[in-house]
């Protein structure tokens, strides 16, 4: 039998981002609701003033988003590497399928509402609902185009929805009544020992996935603040989600989890691409190291001084030690990869890349 032609692959793709994104999207909030990790009659507080319940349309924002970037990612195995004029045509190609296929996550999610009949005085309406699904939707597409773009960010946001799923699944077998917090193990409340190991592995998986991804991209040459970047691209899409929904009053403290996500995984990204770099052809032998003890010390720092999450460990920034480090590591971070790349750009355009990293 012949190989496949050229331009089959290329129609082929766009196909199995439809259908990738639109079993994705109708799948993921039916899913959620059969394993409680969207749980529409939990524990809600919300006449009290905890809005806890709006963790379930952050869940689908969630959800939508990574419906679009996983399909436009199924559909990208079936085209072939292309280049110039050709890249940009199968990226715009595969995000747009991508979306249109999601939009059936739209009313899926909103069925779901009427199916779980949550408590009326909570702010789960059809009308969140939805607009939380068509936020999803559109932070998707940004997404996906972007993780077309970069196989660093792709395989570092998959891994992180394949992480985060599996955590949502297992905050469901000790939520004590309460619904589930994404990216949190909701439900090991206290200070005990239990509960400061549910508040860290989380955390700690996220920062290992994005230091990982991170150290991939400049092990052969590869940018360091190019490769940290699109490395956190999915604790980013886990802050937006949450963004979406404002900042509203809960107990669990899921928007400030969702900031020291953010923080905690830019510093592991920063020092795994410095790391990655020390490896590689184009090391800095002062500021690699310098990069890589600053990500170190920031994130055992954020750690000490409770901001992972805040409510379980003493004031952010209480310690003067601690908070210098992690506010240092804030500063300097963010612009220290790009500093070392410039200083290595001549070793760089040496390097012969292979046509696979």
């Amino acid at each position: 039998m012949p190989p496949m032609s050229r331009v089959a692959r290329l129609s082929i793709g766009p196909m199995l981002a439809v259908g990738g994104s639109a079993l994705l999207a109708v799948g993921q909030p039916w899913l959620g609701s059969r394993t409680r990790v969207l749980d529409w009659h939990a524990c809600f507080c919300d006449p009290g003033g905890d809005q806890s319940s709006w963790f379930i349309t952050t869940f689908i924002t969630w959800f939508q988003t990574m419906a679009v970037l996983v399909g436009a990612m199924v559909g990208r195995l079936a085209v072939p590497r292309l280049t110039g004029p050709g890249r940009a045509v199968t990226t715009v190609a595969l995000t747009l399928a991508a979306a249109v296929g999601a939009l059936v996550g739209i009313p899926v999610a909103v069925r779901e509402v009427a199916i779980g009949r949550p408590p009326p005085y909570t702010s789960l309406t059809v009308a969140s609902v939805r607009e939380a699904a068509i936020v999803g939707l559109a932070l998707g597409t940004v997404a996906a185009f972007g993780a077309l773009w970069s196989a660093r960010a792709a395989v570092g946001a998959t891994l992180s929805w394949a992480w985060l799923w599996l955590v949502g699944l297992a905050s469901t077998s000790h939520s004590g009544g309460y619904t589930a917090a994404l990216g949190m193990l909701y439900g090991y409340s206290g200070r005990s020992a239990v509960a400061r190991l549910a508040d860290i592995i989380p955390l700690a998986i996220m920062a290992a996935i994005t230091a990982g991804t991170a150290w991939w991209g400049t092990r052969r040459g590869g940018p360091r603040f190019a490769g940290m970047y699109a490395a956190i691209l999915g604790p980013s899409l886990v802050l937006a989600a949450y963004l979406r929904s404002g900042f509203p009053n809960d107990n669990a403290g899921g928007i400030e989890n969702a900031f020291a996500l953010m923080l905690i995984t830019m510093m592991a990204a920063a020092g795994g691409a410095a790391a990655g770099a020390w490896r590689g052809p184009c090391r800095h032998q002062l500021l690699d190291p310098l990069i890589i003890i600053l990500a170190i010390a920031g994130i055992l720092s954020a750690a000490g001084v409770g901001v992972a999450p805040v409510d379980h460990g003493p004031a952010p920034f209480s310690n003067p030690v601690t908070g210098t480090l992690v506010v240092a590591a804030l500063l300097t971070l963010p612009f220290l990869p790009g500093v070392a790349d410039s200083a290595t750009a001549s070793r760089r355009e040496q390097v012969t890349y292979s046509p696979r990293p």
